[in-house]
């Protein structure tokens, strides 16, 4: 029997004190850290894939090669909030990660990365090419598919932010 697997995972994660900048607000290098410890966490309790198991049995890892992040309103101290992430796209060598951290009460979106990994072989530190049986599950999870998608992130961000506002809005109603 073939597993069926979630294209989106999410989790929720509490904003701590450490993060944050002297006004309270999550530091904005920090939105990295919690997004990418959520992916981790997700792809490891969703898909059984632990990365740092994985490299240690293949040698190949994924480097984060690039992340474009929009803030679009400020998170607090102790606030908890929502953390959804998603394999956008991928292809031999490189991930397309997207993660949405959206407020628990309104729904509304805080802030969006796209985070693209590439993967290496770590003895060597040259890219690497996915194994079989990682295409095998991408093709199952992508959102978008195989092979690098031309969409901008800001014009990603903007349909994000018109569905997050009609979201909230209907929410009211």
């Amino acid at each position: 029997m073939e597993r069926n697997y979630e294209k989106i995972l999410e989790s929720t994660a509490l904003i701590r004190f450490e993060d944050c900048d002297p006004f309270g607000h999550l530091n904005n290098g920090r939105y990295i850290d919690y997004y990418l410890n959520a992916r981790e966490d997700q792809v490891r309790e969703n898909y059984g894939l632990d990365i740092y198991a994985r490299a240690k049995t293949t040698g190949n890892a994924w480097v984060v090669a690039s992340n474009q992040l929009a803030y679009l309103r400020e998170v607090k101290f102790m606030e908890t909030v929502h953390i959804k992430t998603c394999l956008r796209w991928f292809n031999g060598s490189d991930l397309l990660m997207e993660g949405q951290m959206v407020d628990m009460k309104t729904g509304a979106i805080i802030s969006v990365i796209w985070t693209r990994f590439a993967y290496i072989d770590i003895r060597k530190g040259q890219k690497a090419t996915h194994e079989e049986e990682l295409v095998t599950l991408f093709n199952k999870v992508a959102v978008v598919g195989e092979g690098k998608r031309e969409q901008y992130f800001e014009d990603r961000v903007k349909e994000l932010r018109q569905e997050s506002a009609a979201q909230v809005a209907s929410a009211q109603v």
